[in-house]
């Protein structure tokens, strides 16, 4: 059982950051304690004490929770108020997502156009093309150009009469333009919640964070325009890549293989760091995979398949002094040896 007062996060708010990974591994040992068959005398209470003794364990909590996608084994009168208004909240969701899809339906696509911008689930949901985790897609569009989509992503297709363009909602992809079937040609753009992305004749990939993307050019250059009023454009060629905001867009920096070695199945590490490597590898797997602290900054190099992320993780253990925790079937850490 995990240690009552180990990693209590001391200082934090319930404003504060994320919860530490040693907070999370406390709550994932909790809640593998708790759904077993047979719960020891006192371990309910013991996980109480420790779940009210910081904001931070509440947090994490509700983190493992959220994951398990269920409570499971624990009765209702054993949930805290707020993960029963957790529950609740989520049903209203719920309801709210039905409403709205009833509400496009008669009322047209200019309220699923307000919508889009709303709720980042709705957007995946209604999205013209989307993949859902450790899948990937290739889409060929009508003027002959081709998309590679990335797990967990989804984008918008938009061919007007001006422009050719690509709405990116999450995830990423990977564009090889084609010259326009219409005279004369209309510019190709793909358009990130920080910028627009326009081609001129190019092979790109464009990778969508919280609050940035990263744009990685492998062949001809992109224009990357921040969404910002007055915001300097940027020219990204061949071989670079550029990380951008709504504000503005970071200096050149070399291109990462990995924005493109996914379309082929792989993941390329050129002296990345262990913690980098395996928040990578947790876009193609579900339920948690972390890395602690101890081992994050040490270094990865070669290529490795993302159809097997299983073996990938034992590849680390053969060869690293890092073992692989499983604390539940869907909460996996790499931690030192």
């Amino acid at each position: 059982m995990p240690d009552l007062w180990h990693g209590a996060g001391r200082g934090m708010t319930p404003t504060d950051s994320a919860p530490s990974f040693r907070v999370l591994q406390e709550a994932a040992e909790w809640f593998a304690v708790l759904r077993a068959p047979a719960v020891p005398p006192g371990e309910r209470q013991r996980w109480r004490v420790w779940h009210d003794a910081d904001p931070a364990h509440q947090q994490a909590w509700r983190r493992v929770e959220a994951i398990s996608g269920k409570f499971e084994d624990l009765p209702d009168d054993d949930k805290p108020t707020a993960h029963r208004l957790l529950d609740a909240v989520a049903a209203r969701r719920t309801q709210r997502r039905r409403a709205l899809k009833m509400l496009t339906l008669l009322c047209g696509t200019s309220l699923g156009a307000w919508a889009a911008t709303q709720s980042t689930p709705w957007q995946a949901w209604t999205a013209s093309h989307h993949t859902g985790v450790g899948e990937r897609r290739e889409i060929r569009l009508a003027d002959g150009a081709v998309l590679w989509l990335n797990t967990g992503s989804a984008i918008d297709v938009d061919y007007g009469s001006q422009l050719r363009r690509v709405i990116l909602l999450a995830g990423e992809i990977l564009v090889s333009t084609a010259p326009d079937t219409q005279s004369p040609a209309r510019p190709f753009v793909v358009d990130t919640a920080e910028a627009r992305l326009r081609a001129l004749g190019t092979r790109y990939a464009v990778y969508q964070e919280d609050g940035a993307s990263t744009v990685a050019v492998f062949d001809g250059a992109v224009e990357v325009r921040p969404l910002a009023p007055g915001a300097e454009p940027l020219i990204v060629r061949a071989g670079q890549q550029s990380r951008v905001t709504r504000n503005a867009a970071a200096p050149i920096a070399p291109a990462d293989l990995a924005r493109e070695s996914w379309s082929r199945g792989l993941l390329i590490a050129e002296n990345m760091r262990l913690g980098d490597f395996i928040a990578q590898v947790s876009r193609y797997r579900r339920g948690y995979l972390g890395c602690a602290p101890e081992v994050a900054d040490l270094r990865i190099v070669g290529a490795y398949a993302l159809a097997d992320t299983d073996r990938v993780l034992a590849a680390l253990a053969d060869t690293l002094p890092v073992r692989i925790q499983s604390t539940l079937p869907w909460w996996v850490t790499v931690v030192p040896r």
